[in-house]
C-alpha cells in the first residue's frame, strides 16, 4: 500500500473516529438534558402535590373551625335560650297558657332542644377535644343506634397507639361519612364499625349488609366517584396519607377498609 493511500486510511479513520468521538457527546447532552428535564418535571409535580395538600389542609381546617364556632354557639346560645323559654313557661300557667298547652309548649321546646344538641354535636363533638378518637366514635355509634333502626356497632382490637389530635379529626370525620353514607344509601340493617390496631397501622373497616356499590374487577375503587360524601372521604384519607379500599361484604354488602400507618414509639 503506497503512502498516499496510508495517509487517506489514516484520515478516514481519525475522521470516523472524531464523528463517533462527537455523536458520543451529543448522545450524552441529550441523555443527561432528558434526566434533568424529568428531575425537573418531577420535583415541579411534587411540590404541586404539596401546595395542592396545604391548600386542602387548610380548607379543612377552616371547615372544622367554622363547625367548631357554629356548634357552640349553638349549644351555648340557643340551647341556652330554648331552656330559659321552658323554665319561664312554667310562671304562664294559668295566666296565659293553659295546662294542656304548656305541656304541649313544654314538649315541643324539649325536642327542639335536642334537635339542636344532636346538630351541634354531629358538627363538633365535645367528646373529641376531651376524650378522643376511641370514645367518640363509640358514641357516635351508641347515637345512631339509639336515634335509627339500624343498628351501629363498634369493636376495638389490639393495642392503641396514640394518634395526634389533626388524625384524629380526620378519621373522624372519615368514619362519620361513611356510616353516614351506609345510613342514607345501602339499605342496610346492620353496621360495624372496627378498630384494629396491627403492627403495619391503624385498620377502620365499616361494614354493612346492605345493596352494596358498582365495583370493577380487580381494583378496590369505586366506578363511579359521584357523590360529595366520597370526595370528602377521599380528600381526607389522602391528608392521612392512609390507603383506602372498598370490597364486597359477604353475602351483601360494602366494606371501606383504611389503613393508617403508624410509627409506633418505643
Amino acid at each position: 500500500m503506497s503512502s498516499s493511500e496510508n495517509q487517506a486510511v489514516l484520515i478516514f479513520i481519525v475522521g470516523t473516529t472524531g464523528m463517533l468521538f462527537m455523536a458520543g457527546v451529543i448522545i450524552l447532552f441529550v441523555t443527561f438534558y432528558q434526566k434533568r428535564m424529568i428531575q425537573e418535571q418531577y420535583r415541579r409535580q411534587v411540590l404541586e402535590i404539596e401546595y395542592q395538600k396545604k391548600m386542602l389542609q387548610a380548607a379543612l381546617e377552616s371547615q372544622e373551625s367554622e363547625r367548631k364556632r357554629v356548634s357552640k354557639d349553638l349549644h351555648d346560645d340557643v340551647g341556652m335560650m330554648l331552656m330559659t323559654v321552658r323554665t319561664q313557661m312554667s310562671s304562664l300557667i294559668g295566666k296565659t297558657f293553659s295546662q294542656e298547652m304548656a305541656g304541649s309548649l313544654r314538649e315541643m321546646v324539649d325536642e327542639t332542644h335536642e334537635s339542636v344538641r344532636r346538630i351541634s354535636w354531629d358538627l363538633m363533638p365535645s367528646t373529641l377535644e376531651r376524650f378522643g378518637l376511641l370514645q367518640t366514635i363509640k358514641e357516635m355509634c351508641s347515637r345512631l343506634s339509639s336515634s335509627d333502626s339500624v343498628p351501629v356497632e363498634f369493636g376495638e382490637e389490639g393495642i392503641p397507639t396514640t394518634l395526634d389530635k389533626n388524625e384524629e379529626t380526620l378519621l373522624y370525620r372519615v368514619v362519620q361519612e361513611s356510616v353516614s353514607n351506609a345510613l342514607r344509601h345501602a339499605q342496610a340493617k346492620k353496621i360495624d364499625v372496627l378498630f384494629s390496631w396491627e403492627e403495619k397501622g391503624l385498620r377502620v373497616l365499616i361494614k354493612d349488609d346492605g345493596i352494596g356499590f358498582d365495583f370493577p374487577q380487580e381494583k378496590g375503587i369505586l366506578k363511579s366517584r359521584q357523590g360529595l360524601g366520597l370526595i370528602n372521604v377521599e380528600n381526607r384519607v389522602t391528608l392521612l396519607g392512609a390507603q383506602l379500599h372498598y370490597g364486597k361484604n359477604n353475602p351483601s354488602g360494602t366494606i371501606v377498609n383504611l389503613l393508617l400507618p403508624i410509627r409506633r414509639h418505643e
